[in-house]
């Protein structure tokens, strides 16, 4: 499979990863560009340890994480942590009161919570493929991912949400 067909699979799936990290269609419009770039001047690069998705994302996580260092540090905190990020009337129309609630609530939680709830329960990567992409142990990722659903559930919560099937 080329890098051409990997852009038509996997785009859409980078892009909303990306975009459930920096909150900004355009911002993440751009890293996504940017992560496809870097997957077609590494393609030959790529020697099959991994499924190429999770290879992929962890190109789109180093690109995304590379940007927020390159931001000054306390705008990146800001951004991070702003729960009144304004949204375009396009992007609050696609969110019904239920996925806005779960939104907001996995925004309120800390980053690397975020991240393995993305990678883990949304994106559906394995325990494994996750570890991969955020470059730590197995043992890691299964131990903040319930720390992070713990955390999650008290936000839904917090939020008067009690539907607990989201997060199982």
């Amino acid at each position: 499979m080329s890098s051409e067909a990997w852009f038509d699979e996997y785009y859409d799936a980078v892009y909303s990863y990306i975009l459930m990290l920096v909150k900004d269609s355009h911002t993440a419009e751009d890293l996504s560009q940017e992560t496809f770039m870097k997957v077609i001047r590494s393609e030959k690069q790529f020697n099959g340890d991994s499924l190429v998705k999770t290879w992929i994302f962890r190109i789109a996580y180093t690109t995304t994480m590379s940007y927020f260092r390159k931001k000054n540090p306390i705008t990146y905190y800001f951004d991070l942590h702003n729960t009144k990020h304004e949204r375009s009337s396009e992007e609050i129309v696609l969110l019904n009161a239920q996925q806005k609630q779960f939104y907001e609530a996995l925004n309120q939680l800390k980053p690397t919570y975020q991240q393995v709830i993305i990678l883990r329960k949304i994106q559906g990567f394995s325990t494994k493929e996750t570890s991969t992409i955020l470059n730590w142990s197995e043992g890691k990722v299964k131990m903040s991912l319930s720390r992070a659903l713990a955390a999650f559930k008290e936000e839904l919560e917090k939020g008067g949400f009690t539907n607990e099937t989201l997060i199982r």
